[in-house]
């Protein structure tokens, strides 16, 4: 939380709300925050309103959306499975990992002939980059780890559109 972030003392003190947590161990996304505050509906009864915290980065923002309040959304509206749909890819490129946090990667997902689907990395990952998003059918569930993982190796990717075909 930094210095200027009213936010939580906010939520808790005057809202008498619940943090349930206040960051994430993922990139892009640290800084998400998820709450509850309790309200009255109308009859009454105290119920308890849930508070999404996105980051303040572009992109940050897009990929925690996409994590935690669509599956949120879904859940609440009944919609099965929650969440994007979740796929094995081919990765089209060599891919460094974060050494400190797992890492969703904005990425373009193709089928080609051979029936499998083949991601490639829409460049740069910067939190404040939303430019990555500009063609990104996916997120690529990349592991925390040291080094890098090879092209032609399979990653999971969360689709966020519909796939392209090469």
């Amino acid at each position: 939380m930094g210095e200027l972030d009213l936010l939580k003392p906010t939520i808790e003190r005057s809202l008498g709300g619940t943090i349930h947590f206040g960051r994430v161990n993922m990139k892009p996304g640290k800084p998400t925050t998820f709450a509850t505050v309790p309200v009255k509906d109308d009859h009454g009864n105290r119920v308890d309103k849930v508070i999404f915290s996105l980051p303040g980065n572009p992109a940050s923002a897009v990929v925690c959306f996409h994590l935690f309040v669509l599956p949120a959304l879904h859940a609440q509206a009944g919609i099965t499975p929650v969440g994007l749909p979740r796929v094995k890819v081919v990765l089209g490129e060599d891919v460094r990992m974060d050494k400190g946090r797992p890492e969703y990667h904005r990425a373009l997902v193709v089928t080609r002939e051979d029936g499998l689907m083949y991601a490639s990395s829409t460049g740069g990952q910067r939190s404040s980059k939303i430019g990555s998003f500009k063609g990104a059918n996916a997120l690529l569930v990349m592991p925390q780890g040291e080094g890098v993982l090879r092209k032609g190796e399979k990653v999971d990717a969360l689709l966020m559109g519909k796939l392209a075909s090469d």
